[in-house]
């Protein structure tokens, strides 16, 4: 069977790096080998997304608090929503050693609406289709997860986000399965990707999550801080002095975020605009306000912010703008970058198309965060001015 996307970037010659891909995979440990997946030769291509995504990786695979098997199966949905075959095909071939046989993956594609999944396992699956949906747990799921580990409810945020990048990634190079091995398969491939759930975006959030009391912090908390600079101060952000209450989710996202934010290749008037589309999609008024501000900074005005939240087809979009707005909703909306808008970023370097496929990831993850942590507008902050009422409506993703 035929892939949907066909290849645009091709996996490297292991044989023939340059001096900066050779020292990411040999970081790489067994996933820069030479038996290794034609996905992980194809992140070569750009080494600094590769590297980038090493440690929240190590997270979601191997030290999670969600059980091993609960955390492929939240994987396997959230590959089945953002409508990756390659990565279901990878993911379908390491869940076989968690007893995760074909009818279970019949369940998972279908919503957990069948009776071979455990009531836990249901709520698993269930949750991936909210934070798709609407960024946002229910009571129960909230609740229930909470229950499995103290970084339970990150550690799913967190195999959210991961895949959901590595989705935009591989289906926007076209990587192209392995050998053999079997993608959705006929029965799975004639059905459709959606959560199939009725599920509305709340617009009031409850406050889940109280932001520390630096006075008060553990020593892993302290160690943390210590390595956020800035960021891990007194002075920080309200939703900064909540996540540090997940201290092992800050420091798995660390390289991912250095890159995404500090060592990004686009110029900072692209980075804002892309944060701020992906930020109005997830409905994170507190991201939105927050990153307006630097977007005022750097002379975006309210003007142009109202065309970002109206979308790509807005008269209020100037030049590239549109193209960053419609770049983003490619990978909301449809999980790969057109044709058209692949080629648009070469003019920021080598890494600038996956550069902006990071901002597009860790921004849907802080997004869900700041959701669901009820995360309130720091004092003096303006949220959604109101002529942004008219597009809201917009927001919630749509299949």
């Amino acid at each position: 069977m035929t892939q949907k996307y066909p290849t645009r970037v091709p996996p490297v010659d292991l044989d023939k790096l340059s001096g900066r891909q050779e020292a990411v995979r040999i970081k790489m440990g067994p996933y820069g080998e030479s038996g290794t997946s034609t996905m992980m030769k194809t992140f070569l291509n750009y080494p600094e997304f590769a590297r980038s995504i090493g440690r929240i990786g190590t997270r979601v695979t191997l030290t999670s608090d969600l059980q091993p098997r609960l955390a492929r199966l939240a994987a396997l949905r959230a590959a089945w929503l953002c409508e990756s075959e390659y990565l279901w095909a990878q993911l379908r071939e390491e869940s076989r050693a968690y007893g995760i046989g074909d009818a279970e993956l019949d369940e998972v594609a279908g919503g957990a609406r069948g009776d071979l999944l455990n009531s836990i396992e249901q709520h698993t699956v269930e949750a991936i289709d909210e934070l798709h949906d609407t960024h946002y747990l229910s009571e129960e799921k909230w609740y229930r997860i909470d229950r499995l580990g103290p970084n339970a409810l990150l550690d799913l945020m967190t195999t959210y986000g991961f895949v959901l990048t590595l989705a935009a990634a591989v289906n926007s190079m076209g990587v192209q399965l392995e050998g053999d091995v079997t993608g959705w398969g006929d029965a799975l491939a004639s059905s459709g990707h959606a959560s199939g759930r009725a599920l509305e975006a709340p617009r009031r959030l409850s406050k889940r999550v109280f932001e520390a009391d630096y006075s008060l912090l553990s020593p892993p908390q302290i160690e943390q801080a210590s390595r956020m600079g800035r960021r891990g101060k007194p002075t920080t952000s309200k939703l900064q002095k909540a996540m540090i209450n997940y201290p092992e989710f800050l420091r798995s996202m660390s390289p991912f975020g250095k890159r995404a934010i500090d060592d990004t290749s686009l110029p900072p008037r692209v980075w804002q605009l892309a944060c701020m589309r992906t930020v109005w999609l997830c409905d994170s008024e507190y991201l939105w306000s927050q990153h307006r501000k630097a977007s005022l900074k750097l002379g975006v005005t309210d003007e142009d912010l109202f065309g970002v939240a109206e979308g790509p087809k807005s008269p209020l979009l100037k030049d590239f703008d549109r193209v960053i707005v419609s770049t983003v909703d490619d990978l909301y909306h449809r999980n790969r970058i057109s044709d058209e808008n692949w080629d648009q970023f070469d003019e920021f370097g080598p890494e600038g198309v996956t550069d902006l496929i990071l901002v597009y990831g860790l921004y849907v993850l802080q997004s869900c965060v700041a959701r669901n942590f009820g995360t309130t507008l720091e004092e003096g902050s303006l949220g959604y001015l109101p002529d942004l009422d008219q597009f809201r409506e917009q927001q919630q993703r749509r299949h």
